[in-house]
């Protein structure tokens, strides 16, 4: 089993009308998706549903850059507690080879956190957890291995043991000569010649 995860979070921004929020009373991220199979890839496209209670009081909104923070303009506000849901876009590629064939990836979420800011927001943060199952690996059968012999090994090395046997034995015939001197002799300027018949 295969097991990715990542955190993903995001931001929030409410109207001044609402004030500033005050605490994060319930929040919860549900992924929602499904799954697209291409040549070389398998994605999972949805998104990751958010849905929150947020308590708001009275208070001035810092200056910042709305950029970074996702507006929310419309809330169900009962007393001072606020509802409203929202749904992040998920992409999520996995290479088609990574998977094993037939199954299927899934993705869950954990850990979901959230806080107020110093800018009037309020910050959701979860972790993703993606599990699937990898390619199943072939594995080698097991072969028995051959008793070791001079027949399994190298040509190179065979002769190599060779030609130390045959030094060997003609050291052991020299040492095994009997100690002694000998004298022969040979006339250096003899040469034989033949000769030639008179006529």
């Amino acid at each position: 089993m295969e097991v990715k995860v990542w955190d993903e979070k995001e931001q929030f921004l409410f109207p001044k009308s609402f004030g500033v929020p005050k605490e994060v009373k319930k929040v919860e991220v549900t992924p929602q998706f499904e799954h697209k199979v291409t040549e070389e890839s398998i994605q999972i496209v949805g998104i990751y549903h958010i849905t929150c209670h947020v308590e708001f009081e009275e208070g001035e909104h810092a200056h910042h850059a709305t950029s970074e923070f996702t507006q929310i303009e419309d809330l169900d506000v009962q007393g001072e507690v606020g509802y409203f849901e929202y749904a992040v876009p998920m992409s999520v590629e996995i290479a088609k080879d990574k998977v094993q064939p037939g199954s299927s990836p899934t993705l869950n979420v954990k850990h979901v956190n959230s806080n107020t800011t110093e800018h009037a927001s309020i910050e959701i943060a979860w972790l993703v957890r993606c599990e699937y199952e990898g390619p199943k690996e072939n594995k080698p059968e097991s072969v028995q291995k051959p008793e070791p012999s001079v027949n399994t090994k190298g040509s190179k090395e065979v002769e190599q043991i060779e030609s130390s046997v045959l030094v060997e034995s003609e050291l052991q015939f020299i040492l095994n000569l009997d100690d002694g001197m000998s004298k022969l002799t040979f006339p250096s300027n003899y040469i034989p010649v033949k000769q030639k018949a008179e006529q």
